[in-house]
């Protein structure tokens, strides 16, 4: 008693009010949820809107917030065959119930990604111009190559889709890919190719930096996302390259490692790659994002051997060189980060770190190999920054198209311990093109300033 006779009248209504305004601010911080009694697919067919339905992630007769609305919507729009996805509250049965209506626009079953690029390079490189990562004996200064691919699609079954393409760099390819396995949205995807562009091996797979190419060869690939929650899912994914050797060359022309080049076609080379890692992403599209946020941790895991290389020039060369093996284990970070300026204009920055070890053995370096086992630790990164400006936009019914002006930079760096090769090796890039997409297909055409370099000899 004595306490509150103590109040002052002042103190009186500050009390009053603060108790007043606690269950307000408490009621304004609690979101809206809305209870969806139902939910609508309008736009796609049958296949089509069992897949949209499962990778929503809602069920019916649940309570929602806007927010987890929106969220489902975007994991809609991040399929690769819808192009633009919205969503409307229509009114349900009874008060305080909802019909959620999700309006899809899916790609053709037809299409297409056309590409027109052109490198400026600051040193001399054995790379093609459509592929900056893959091996094309070009060094002059400024290249320009086309390509892409032309494909269809074909929904089967509950939630399965059937697809085959034609690739220049991939060749012919055909999969399967099954949505909402268990009715769990799990994603499981399967697929066989011809690809007959050379392969980059990772620093660490092979330190002098070079691209091995193939006769021919065949790639298998398999892949699964599980989902966590509205934001999160594991995602795994495995590949097997495997064909007749053709040659092993060094990307970076300025270190001319002299190991043989041409290779008979009496030996085998096998290529497999495996990750696992955990995924966040709030981004709203694929391919032309604008909003968002992508996260992911993980592992991978490499592993390259090449047996019974024979030198082309000599054929009698008895015994055949030794047998090149080598495979690593690497933690890898990623972040990609898209901010919404204005309606038109996105800015996106991202970052990579990674980290691990790796063990080669029957390296050719020159006159000398390496018959042990080697060990070595590798680290690398990257940062980067890109904009985009929408020139023309249409959300128009049977016609969803996008016209982007996007430029970036890009700088990174990465090495092995102990050093086999070019040492530090950095890359700069800045880039600048035009980029439409349509029900049908995409067209780009990118010029690109490339300075990928080794420490100095």
């Amino acid at each position: 008693m004595r306490l509150l006779r103590r109040v002052t009248p002042l103190g009186w209504a500050l009390l009053l009010l603060t108790a007043a305004a606690a269950p307000a601010q408490e009621e304004r911080l609690e979101p809206a949820r809305f209870l969806i009694e139902a939910i609508t697919i309008e736009g796609p067919k049958e296949a089509a809107a069992n897949i949209v339905r499962a990778e929503t992630l809602l069920q019916e007769g649940r309570s929602y917030t806007e927010t987890e609305l929106r969220q489902a919507v975007d994991r809609v729009q991040r399929l690769p065959f819808v192009l633009y996805a919205t969503f409307a509250l229509r009114k349900g049965s009874e008060r305080g119930a909802y019909e959620l209506a999700v309006q899809v626009q899916t790609a053709r079953w037809f299409f297409f990604d056309q590409w027109n690029r052109g490198f400026y390079l600051q040193e001399p490189l054995s790379v093609n111009p459509g592929n900056p990562d893959s091996l094309g004996g070009f060094s002059q200064d400024f290249q320009a190559g086309v390509g892409g691919f032309v494909g269809a699609r074909l929904f089967v079954g509950r939630s399965g889709v059937v697809f085959a393409a034609l690739d220049l760099l991939q060749g012919p390819q055909i999969g399967f890919t099954r949505y909402d396995l268990f009715r769990r949205g799990i994603l499981l995807s399967a697929g066989v190719s011809q690809p007959v562009q050379a392969e980059v091996l990772p620093l660490a797979l092979d330190p002098t930096f070079a691209a091995w190419d193939f006769q021919s060869s065949t790639k298998l690939s398999l892949g699964t996302s599980i989902p966590l929650g509205g934001r999160q899912s594991v995602q795994v994914s495995l590949s097997e390259r495997r064909g007749e050797p053709a040659s092993r060359s060094s990307v970076l022309l300025s270190f001319p490692f002299t190991f043989p080049a041409q290779f008979t076609d009496e030996g085998e080379v096998t290529y497999r790659t495996a990750e696992a890692k955990w995924v966040y992403d709030t981004s709203d599209d694929p391919l032309l994002p604008t909003r968002g946020t992508s996260l992911s941790a993980g592992i991978e895991t490499a592993h390259f051997r090449g047996e019974g290389l024979r030198p082309s020039f000599s054929p009698s060369f008895e015994p055949p060189l030794p047998d090149f093996e080598s495979e690593q284990a690497v933690l890898a970070f990623s972040a990609i980060r898209h901010w919404s300026l204005t309606p038109r204009q996105t800015v996106s920055a991202t970052g990579r770190a990674s980290m691990g070890q790796s063990n080669v053995k029957g390296l050719v370096l020159g006159e000398t190999v390496l018959p042990v086992k080697e060990t070595l630790n590798y680290a690398g990164g990257s940062l980067g920054l890109q904009h985009s400006l929408v020139l023309k936009r249409s959300r128009e019914p049977g016609d969803v198209s996008d016209l982007r002006l996007e430029t970036g930079v890009e700088a990174g760096a990465e090495r092995t311990s102990p050093d086999l090769g070019p040492g530090l090796l950095q890359r700069f890039s800045a880039s600048v093109g035009i980029v439409f997409r349509n029900q049908w297909g995409r067209v780009r055409a990118i010029l690109t300033y490339l300075d990928l370099r080794g420490e100095e000899p």
